[in-house]
């Protein structure tokens, strides 16, 4: 459960771009259960961003 800690971490200061590339980066290198729990992040992801950074995250795909 290395990845889900480290994406956990993630939020623990304002969300970026880069923070959410990241975490894409994290949940693709997850494997079954983890892979579930870091996916469910995403909803948190969602709901904590700003604007702009949701909008830099859909047209990258991440979102």
């Amino acid at each position: 459960m290395k990845n889900l800690q480290k994406a956990e971490a993630l939020f623990d200061k304002p969300l970026t771009i880069d923070e959410l590339r990241k975490l894409d980066q994290l949940e693709r290198q997850a494997k079954g259960q983890e892979r579930k729990f870091i996916g469910a992040l995403w909803c948190t992801a969602y709901a904590a961003i700003n604007p702009v950074v949701l909008h830099q995250a859909r047209v990258e795909g991440l979102m």
